[in-house]
């Protein structure tokens, strides 16, 4: 399948679900008008079902909301309750910053540095028009949450049938089923989704509950929501899951007034942190259990009679077994070319020298890399290696296991010296260590809106960095970014950007936005939430939407 016929699927998907959405809307027996309230409301629906499925519709969905927020006029009213709501002026600080941080760009980069501006401008309109309209009532409110809902649970069922090939789309990573959005940003929609049903089912409210069989449904939902994130091995996603069970049952276990459940129930949440801990430390005694070798004794010839090399000053493994001994190229080439279409001195399907990850799945066996080994594999091993499968636990598609293998492996080899480019942790070791440089250098005022990439390049070649130029990318830490880009000073006006908004507006007792507000801070220790237009409008939607979009009770 080409990129041409890949982006029509996506394309066609889209729209079938965006056309399932107006069905569901209109089932509902909402009368649909359209002056500009409505229109509000229509786009507001149309962004939030478009997050999880629509990059191209998100944006549509934006600049709807801004022409309909201009045509509508009313400036003055709005001007007035724009002033009534004084923290939305610190959350477009965080977009005016970017405007101060052309100051000192570089001339030459400014087309990157404008480039950036669009991405984020939803960080300027959207905490403006929402603050400057009408609020939602409860059931609007509820039905824009349970629509984006349903499109991230379509999104993930889509995926889904990807990965089991149902629908014909090919992928060489577990990441790659996700073809709409970053499979990480479909797994911060995931988590809130988690919650945003939760939040429902146990409402005691009947104006705010969902009624039944909703609750079972959406119950359902939950079970299923999990397992997509084991699926899709979103280690962000679980972390961010986890954390947010073992907050909340620790609150709530709080107000329980019988002493024995809620001790019970505080064990438990001591408990469940500890036994993560166990298992990744038993995770990595395991990885480093080692075949016992005697380098002094390893066999010079196959039983072909053709001689072995072996190197035995690295000290990689796969499985406890050396990666560089016991390797006899002649025969694997030549064993390899008989069972594959795949040339042996080619690269494989993830861009990668197929050879080294056959020898590293032979050694993930147990195997000599040798004619022998060659012969035992399976027609499943084979097509694994094709793939760039380069261990056969990676096969193991429903288990958490080979993804922690796989970090381990990353930061061992990294620690090592090895070269971490294709590799995501290790690589994010590579890009906070030129970030940290860059921050050393430029501390004050950072190195402006439009030099961040630049500035990561040049550290990149100073450094003589292993990572290959394709690779070279920025901190992948939102917080690293800020600090980078505007220096201290910008960072500190950043943080209370995020942080003064949740304060003026009282929402320490908001669970949708507690929720909402901790899934995006950890988010942003692993990536730059802010620094793709999925990411940024996700942020700023919910952030917005939660704090002033929403009828206040009583």
């Amino acid at each position: 399948m080409d990129l041409n016929e890949k982006n029509n699927l996506k394309f066609l998907s889209q729209l079938k679900f965006l056309h399932f959405y107006y069905q569901i809307y209109n089932e509902m027996n909402l009368q649909i008008s359209y002056n500009s309230r409505s229109i509000y409301y229509y786009a507001v629906i149309l962004l939030a079902a478009s997050l999880p499925l629509s990059i191209y519709m998100t944006s549509v969905a934006e600049l709807a909301l801004l022409a309909n927020w201009l045509f509508e006029g009313k400036f003055s009213q709005k001007w007035e309750m724009l002033k009534r709501r004084k923290s939305v002026i610190f959350l477009c600080s965080l977009y005016f910053l970017h405007i101060l941080g052309l100051i000192y760009t570089e001339s030459f980069n400014f087309g990157y540095a404008f480039h950036d501006l669009k991405i984020k401008l939803p960080l300027l309109i959207l905490p403006i028009i929402f603050a400057s309209s009408p609020a939602f009532t409860e059931k609007q409110f509820k039905l824009i949450l349970i629509l984006f809902v349903l499109a991230t649970l379509s999104s993930s069922l889509i995926s889904f049938m990807v990965f089991i090939g149902i629908i014909p789309f090919e992928y060489y990573d577990f990441r790659e089923i996700s073809i709409f959005i970053s499979h990480i940003r479909l797994a911060l929609m995931v988590n809130l989704s988690i919650f945003i049903l939760l939040y429902y089912i146990f409402q005691k409210d009947k104006d705010y509950r969902l009624s039944f069989p909703w609750n079972t449904l959406s119950a359902a939902g939950i079970l299923w929501f999990v397992f997509f994130l084991i699926l899709l091995k979103s280690l962000t996603g679980l972390l961010i899951l986890t954390s947010l069970v073992l907050l909340l049952a620790w609150f709530f276990s709080s107000r329980i007034e019988e002493v024995a459940p809620g001790f019970i129930i505080k064990v438990l949440i001591i408990t469940i942190p500890l036994i993560i801990v166990s298992y990744i430390a038993k995770s990595i005694d395991k990885f480093y259990v080692t075949e016992e070798v005697n380098f002094s004794e390893l066999d010079e010839k196959s039983s072909l009679g053709n001689e072995y090399y072996h190197d035995t000053i690295q000290q990689a493994r796969e499985n406890g077994n050396y990666v560089w001994i016991y390797i006899c190229e002649k025969e694997l080439r030549s064993e390899w070319d008989e069972v594959s279409t795949l040339p042996y001195d080619s690269l494989d399907n993830k861009r990668q020298k197929l050879k080294y990850t056959l020898i590293r799945y032979l050694t993930s066996l147990g195997e000599r890399k040798d004619a022998g080994g060659v012969q035992t594999l399976s027609k499943k091993d084979i097509t694994a290696i094709e793939n760039g499968i380069a261990n056969h636990i990676f096969c193991e598609k429903y288990s958490l296991y080979p993804r922690i293998y796989e970090i381990i492996w990353e930061i061992d080899g990294y620690r090592r010296g090895g070269d971490p480019s294709g590799h995501s942790v290790a690589q994010r070791f590579a890009y906070l260590k030129a970030g940290g440089e860059i921050i050393r250098n430029n501390l004050l005022i950072g190195v402006g809106t439009g030099d961040v990439q630049y500035s990561f390049n040049q550290q990149y070649e100073v450094s003589d960095s292993q990572l290959a130029k394709n690779y070279r990318r920025r901190a992948h830490n939102q917080f690293v970014t800020i600090l980078l880009t505007f220096g201290i000073v910008g960072f500190i006006i950043s943080i209370f950007a995020f942080f003064a908004p949740f304060i003026i507006e009282r929402k320490w007792h908001d669970y949708l936005f507690i929720v909402f507000f901790i899934i995006a801070m950890i988010s942003m220790l692993n990536e730059d939430t802010l620094e793709t237009q999925t990411g940024v409008s996700f942020f700023i939607f919910f952030y917005a939407l939660l704090m002033f979009a929403r009828e206040k009770k009583g």
